[in-house]
């Protein structure tokens, strides 16, 4: 069953993935999916790859198996309030401007949650609205999410998560939010559980909800990046079609591109670049625009100041896609040797993210081994081992990142926050002192370094403060 699969056979079974399925996967993903159809395999209830490969080449895949299919091929990885400075345009900006636009009483809002994958997204968004919206009970509102793996789905209507979902999450998010169960695990509450709808939606057959044209907010972060150019497109105007009149869509920061979605016009706020559905490309209401002062203005990428997506381009074996696996940001790639395999730390992450944590932590390891000198591995191999409950071992890691790099901002905000949940005051005021010091050489608009997930330095100081004073550190 664990026969290593041939290129050949990789790139025929990649050709009847994108005909089928509109997923690509390029060269440098290949090991990974080879480890995932032979998981897909079993599941079939194949006995050996040879009989598996041969059925999968051959037959004319129901829409059942294509799901089964597609959940050994499209695990990702998300946690709550991912990319903060995304939901803070939601509560700040969009979101008051949107109610205020609702005419003759009309209390309604519908938000789609694309590629939704185990519920981390729509159920930030649920809170976000929840935080935004006084008398929420008097609005109508629809959160519909969807994706097309249906275990992941299921996981998301079950509304119960792992600490390594609330990574880089605010602390008021799990505390308020959540219920606490055994074995570290916590659970969505009622409220904003019954605000999210799952289905399962393959974005290559979506056709009977880009004729409604009535979603007001779309997200459809880190999903466009996994289809070919041809599919993206087509995606892409199928969900702009979805829109209401000066509808929002939200893709992550590394997609942004005005190649992409040149229907849409790009709008900036801090930290943050949106897309809003308007007529022609037309500015925004001065009413909008006026409500916001000068956090944001509409602005009209150049090809020169958009950061362009890279879709993903026809299989061709012969020629390496530029497709990245895992949304390493600049920051964080510097943290990470070139040497280190990017394939083997995106499977750490996914291995994580679906609660495989001895397995992540055991590949981890391996990776250090080789590579001992990338703060950033045991930065991932501590967030692991807190998981675990293991806080003296995640100490440790972070003490040997900060060793190797000791500017190393996130490691010392991190063993900031053990040592407060250990009751250590006193180291965890030096290791957040340690963080302001660090902190002092920079603006507080600049966006931190690696593992920070697009944090703000002004952020991250007000948490520092707010924790030195609730916890009467002196």
């Amino acid at each position: 069953m664990n026969r290593k699969l041939t290129d050949t056979e990789l790139s025929m079974v990649c050709e009847v993935i994108v005909s089928r399925m509109g997923l690509h996967f390029p060269r440098e993903r290949w090991p990974m999916l080879s480890r995932n159809l032979v998981s897909a395999a079993k599941e079939f209830g194949f006995q050996n790859m040879n009989g598996f490969i041969q059925w999968l080449l051959s037959s004319q895949l129901n829409k059942d198996q294509i799901m089964i299919l597609a959940s050994h091929l499209t695990i990702s990885e998300t946690y709550f309030w991912r990319e903060p400075q995304v939901f803070s345009a939601l509560t700040d900006h969009i979101l008051p401007e949107l109610i205020k636009s609702k005419k003759n009483g009309e209390k309604s809002i519908r938000i789609w949650s694309a590629g939704c994958s185990t519920g981390e997204e729509p159920y930030s968004i649920a809170i976000a609205l929840h935080k935004t919206i006084q008398k929420i009970k008097d609005w109508d509102i629809t959160i519909l999410a969807t994706d097309i793996n249906p275990k992941a789905l299921s996981k998301a209507a079950h509304g119960i998560y792992g600490a390594w979902s609330f990574r880089n999450s605010p602390a008021w998010l799990k505390s308020r939010y959540f219920h606490n169960k055994e074995d570290r695990q916590f659970e969505i509450i009622p409220e904003i559980k019954q605000m999210v709808n799952f289905t399962c939606l393959s974005l290559v057959e979506m056709s009977a909800i880009s004729k409604a044209s009535t979603m007001d907010i779309i997200f459809c972060r880190n999903v466009l990046m996994y289809f070919t150019s041809e599919w993206v497109t087509k995606i892409s105007q199928n969900l702009f079609n979805s829109l209401s009149e000066d509808g929002w869509f939200v893709v992550s920061s590394s997609e942004l591109s005005s190649y992409v979605f040149p229907q849409f016009t790009p709008v900036n706020f801090p930290g943050a670049v949106l897309y809003r559905k308007t007529k022609n490309g037309s500015v925004l209401p001065l009413s909008f625009i006026a409500s916001a002062k000068e956090d944001f203005q509409p602005i009209k990428l150049s090809t020169a100041e958009a950061q362009p997506f890279q879709p993903v381009q026809p299989l061709n074996p012969s020629t390496p896609s530029t497709l990245q696996p895992l949304e390493l940001s600049a920051a964080e790639a510097q943290t990470i040797p070139e040497e280190a395999s990017v394939d083997k730390i995106f499977a750490i992450r996914l291995l994580a993210n679906v609660g495989h944590l001895e397995e992540a932590l055991s590949l981890c390891n391996e990776e250090i081994a080789s590579e001992k000198l990338a703060p950033g591995l045991y930065f991932l191999r501590a967030s692991i081992l807190q998981e675990l409950g293991k806080s003296t071992e995640a100490i440790s890691s972070l003490k040997q990142a900060i060793y190797i790099n000791p500017d190393y901002i996130m490691g010392h905000f991190t063993l900031g926050n053990l040592f407060i949940r250990q009751g250590n005051t006193k180291n965890a005021e030096r290791y957040f002192n340690n963080v302001l010091d660090l902190l002092s050489k920079c603006a507080n608009d600049d966006i931190l370094p690696a593992e920070s997930e697009g944090l703000s330095v002004k952020y991250i100081r007000e948490i520092i403060i707010a924790n030195m004073q609730t916890q009467l550190i002196k």
